[in-house]
């Protein structure tokens, strides 16, 4: 059995099979291998310079870092999709990498907290707290407490795609499981929930490397 994956091709096989089975098996499957292996390489994300230039998401749109020496820390929204962003030291990759996640967990937790609002009262329950998670593995989670956590990092995905995220853990709120009953829930908030998570997912990679 062949496997690929982030780790590369791995070759399953029974102990006893001969060396001349597997390299055979090995050319005729060469063409499929290889798909997938582009399609992972095209899937690994790209190393970030944190420079002047550089292309960051937001909201599903890409803005042109610029920029500039000033003398507190400021980021703004600027015109034709460009985030100016003023720092005492903008030469230093940490530092405006430290300054851009500080500007996204500001915006979203507005953006969060209104859409999480928008669907509880659809659900018809009261709106739960809302936290700003940093998780790396998991776009956002909901506790029996009524807790809902959404990660930052899901300020670059387009806004249907964040309400797919806010309307899959709002349906915890009925449903605290993965059930039939569940989906159900999810479909009636966001019926078009299975090509946002499918977006979501060929983009996942991407957006949590940030």
């Amino acid at each position: 059995m062949l496997t690929v994956d982030e780790r590369g091709l791995t070759v399953s096989v029974p102990w006893h099979t001969s060396d001349r089975y597997i390299a055979r098996f090995l050319q005729d499957s060469a063409s499929w291998v290889l798909r997938k292996l582009q399609t992972w390489e095209s899937r690994k994300p790209k190393a970030r310079r944190w420079q002047t230039g550089e292309l960051v998401d937001y909201l599903g749109r890409q803005l042109q870092l610029v920029l500039v020496v000033g003398q507190y820390g400021l980021a703004q929204l600027g015109e034709g999709d460009v985030l100016l962003l003023s720092l005492p030291n903008p030469h230093t990759a940490d530092a405006v990498r430290t300054a851009v996640v500080k500007w996204y967990r500001r915006h979203a937790q507005a953006h969060f907290r209104a859409r999480v609002e928008h669907y509880s009262g659809r659900l018809a329950v009261d709106a739960p707290r809302v936290f700003i998670s940093s998780a790396r593995t998991l776009w956002g989670s909901c506790n029996a407490k009524g807790e809902v956590r959404l990660s930052w990092r899901l300020m670059q995905a387009p806004p249907h795609v964040i309400d797919y995220v806010v309307a899959h853990e709002l349906a915890h709120l009925r449903q605290m499981n993965h059930s039939a009953r569940f989906w159900r829930v999810v479909e009636q908030l966001c019926p078009d929930y299975a090509s946002a998570r499918a977006e979501l997912d060929a983009m996942g990679h991407h957006f949590m490397s940030l």
